[in-house]
């Protein structure tokens, strides 16, 4: 792949569901969604930095590497979230 080509690592993603020119709804347009980091991590390194026990309940996983801050792509265009 040229650096060119490349595109920026990014856990939001998205796609555009297949619409037939039959169907008699409207399209839908993009679909998001959001992959962990653990999955781009490949193994647990030991000795990682971990949040202390009360901030890791707060956000759900006890080391730094794996929490990743999820904002909803829905929110904020004008739709309801749901």
């Amino acid at each position: 792949m040229s650096e060119q080509n490349r595109v920026p690592f990014t856990s939001m993603k998205t796609y555009t569901p297949f619409h037939s020119r039959f169907d008699p709804c409207p399209p839908i347009g993009k679909k998001y969604y959001s992959t962990p980091p653990n999955l781009y991590l490949g193994f647990q390194p030991p000795n990682l930095e971990q949040f202390t026990p009360k901030e890791a309940l707060k956000r759900g996983t006890l080391w730094k590497a794996l929490y990743e801050y999820y904002e909803n792509p829905y929110e904020g265009k004008g739709g309801k979230s749901r």
